[in-house]
């Protein structure tokens, strides 16, 4: 006689026999994926995403961070008010801003000087105007590995039972798992479990948009942060290269000069070679000085037309109209979009960082009005018959800088062949600046302009490899000098 399970029974028994039978996808984390794939690992590392969200235990995280990233050279505590032993969780820090939750976890809101920025050493205000304890921490999708919601009104299903935190996640920070799924079948059998590879631009997409309809946000003249996978959506890329023709996703490009790896894997010269050698701008600016110029702000604004984040759209309006007409809708909300939903860079976002517009707002070199700009930008690269580029422009050489490894001094040498005004920087090899060496109109003939070693505060930089750099109109060119202490 054959034994039979009750029907009531089968159904209790169901999701019983469903867990053993299915099975459960787990994390393992980043440090076992480490053990096959270091390579990707240490790039990954110094990549800033695994610092999106640190967990603080009593004390500054600064040693969560690569060496070369902002924080452990630029210590700062909490927001005024707040001790470490205050505080759950740091967001960021690793080279754009930090912020702050607190013990409950609540962003901390409230008061002024909220935010710290390192790229300029400054405090920000973040919704400083609502009351402490109100604004959740909700943004477990973008800065952790594994994030569930769970904005049920009880604390114990939010991450470490925190009030303010509507979810619960593996890890802090994007981590390899984020990107390529759990891992814990691939680790048990490597050979026949394959892990997600997903190189398309909508993966990226998931967290570099803000629009749900994939419109361009923006406020306060600049282009918001996080942008990149909806303005590429309106440039002309959109049918050519995605994000990962470009970028290695498990490298920085912030630091990629620090970092193992290279951020930027293609170059705008690989794909448009005709264009670039046809520059009638002398070779400065770069392709991306013009085409993706900082028309973004992640944590601060430099002028009225740079920000702190290169924009992905590319494309450039040559007509004489600034950005306040010709590139965002008229409450300022959206970037513009044309019939056929592309959207363009105006000219002062692309010629401003660098000229001076008429009331000598913008960069260091001439003043020029948008007419004059338009005029010159309708034939930038020369390739229009009957257009003709403008004259050939001045020669500026930096010459020498003695002597070069140096302590703590050396004289940089340059010539100019007729009067003209001259700009000398210092940048360190993350591309941030150091100092400011001279910004004046000189007289043709050769001049020597001296750095004492320090910084434009006035304090001692770190032994290492810097770049001078010299412009004027429109030439650009760098030397590379060791410091040896």
């Amino acid at each position: 006689m054959k034994s039979r399970v009750h029907p009531a029974l089968f159904l209790v028994l169901l999701p019983v026999l469903l867990m053993i039978t299915t099975p459960v996808m787990a994390y393992v984390g980043s440090d076992v994926c480490s053990n096959c794939h270091d390579s990707h690992y240490e790039r990954w590392d110094d990549s800033g995403h695994p610092y999106e969200l640190i967990k603080i235990f009593g004390a500054s995280p600064d040693l969560s961070f690569p060496f070369f990233s902002a924080f452990p050279n630029d210590p700062v505590e909490p927001p005024q008010g707040y001790t470490w032993s205050d505080i759950s969780y740091t967001i960021g820090g690793y080279g754009w801003k930090m912020r702050w939750i607190d013990s409950a976890g609540y962003i901390i809101t409230g008061i002024e000087n909220n935010q710290y920025n390192f790229e300029n050493q400054t405090w920000s205000n973040y919704h400083s105007g609502e009351a402490p304890g109100t604004k959740p921490y909700n943004c477990g999708p973008c800065h952790t590995t594994g994030w569930v919601d769970s904005d049920d009104g009880n604390p114990d299903n939010n991450q470490d039972g925190l009030e303010g935190m509507l979810g619960t996640f593996f890890a802090g920070g994007v981590h390899c798992e984020q990107c390529h799924g759990p891992g814990d079948s691939h680790v048990n059998d490597p050979h026949n479990v394959d892990m997600v590879l997903d190189s398309s631009s909508e993966l990226c997409g998931q967290c570099h948009s803000r629009d749900l309809e994939h419109h361009i946000l923006a406020s306060n003249g600049f282009i918001k942060q996080h942008e990149q996978y909806d303005e590429w959506l309106h440039s002309p890329h959109v049918t050519g290269p995605g994000c990962n023709t470009c970028h290695d996703p498990h490298s920085s490009v912030k630091f990629e000069a620090m970092a193992p790896g290279q951020g930027t894997i293609v170059t705008c010269e690989d794909c448009h070679p005709e264009q670039a050698a046809s520059n009638v701008h002398n070779g400065f600016p770069t392709c991306t000085d013009c085409h993706m110029p900082k028309a973004s702000m992640s944590a601060v604004i430099h002028s009225d037309y740079r920000g702190d984040l290169k924009t992905h759209i590319w494309s450039i309006n040559t007509a004489p109209v600034g950005k306040v007409e010709g590139m965002f809708t008229e409450d300022g909300m959206y970037v513009l979009e044309d019939a056929q939903g592309q959207a363009q860079v105006t000219l002062d976002f692309a010629c401003y960082g660098c000229h001076q517009d008429e009331a000598g707002q913008g960069g260091t070199m001439s003043m020029k009005t948008l007419e004059e700009l338009a005029a010159f930008a309708s034939n930038i690269h020369g390739t229009l018959s009957g257009v003709e580029p403008d004259a050939v422009p001045s020669v500026v050489t930096l010459t020498n800088a003695y002597p070069n490894p140096f302590n703590p001094r050396t004289k940089v040498s340059f010539t100019v062949d007729s009067v003209q005004r001259i700009t000398l920087n210092v940048y360190d090899m993350a591309g941030q600046q150091v100092a400011l060496l001279t910004d004046q109109v000189y007289d043709a003939g050769m001049h020597t302009v001296d750095w004492d070693g320090k910084n434009t505060l006035g304090q001692d930089v770190a032994s290492g490899t810097y770049l001078v750099n010299i412009r004027a109109q429109s030439v650009s060119e760098s030397l590379k000098i060791q410091l040896v202490r």
